[in-house]
């Protein structure tokens, strides 16, 4: 498996077939005499970011410990749970028993439900 093109950036989905946003990242283990291995994919904002600038991954995580459990860190899925499968890359959670809905959740509440009419 081609982990860039297979996982990286493709559409996460529960075990329930619902969204839970893009594998923003890659989790790699490195030790002693072995050879690497994949540990988990991550999902969240600070790691999205971190992969533009670190600077701006920095400033992203400052910005997530500021407003509280709102983008905090990022949800890591071990390997063991994912499966690619075509469009999508499956992982074996329950969407809303995971962090990974924090962020929307912050936003629906402070911002998305303080718009009249929303």
């Amino acid at each position: 498996m081609d982990l860039v093109r297979d996982c990286l950036d493709k559409q996460l989905v529960d075990r329930h077939g619902r969204r839970m946003g893009r594998v923003d990242g890659i989790v790699i283990e490195i030790g002693g005499d072995a050879q690497p291995r994949v540990a988990s994919v991550e999902v969240g904002v600070v790691t999205q970011v971190s992969r533009l600038h670190p600077r701006l991954g920095r400033f992203a995580a400052r910005l997530a410990r500021r407003w509280g459990k709102a983008a905090g860190d990022p949800y890591r899925i071990p390997w063991s749970q994912i499966t690619a499968t075509g469009v999508n890359v499956t992982a074996g959670v329950e969407a809303e028993k995971t962090p990974a809905f924090a962020w929307e959740k912050w936003l629906r509440a402070k911002v998305v439900g303080r718009i009249p009419g929303a």
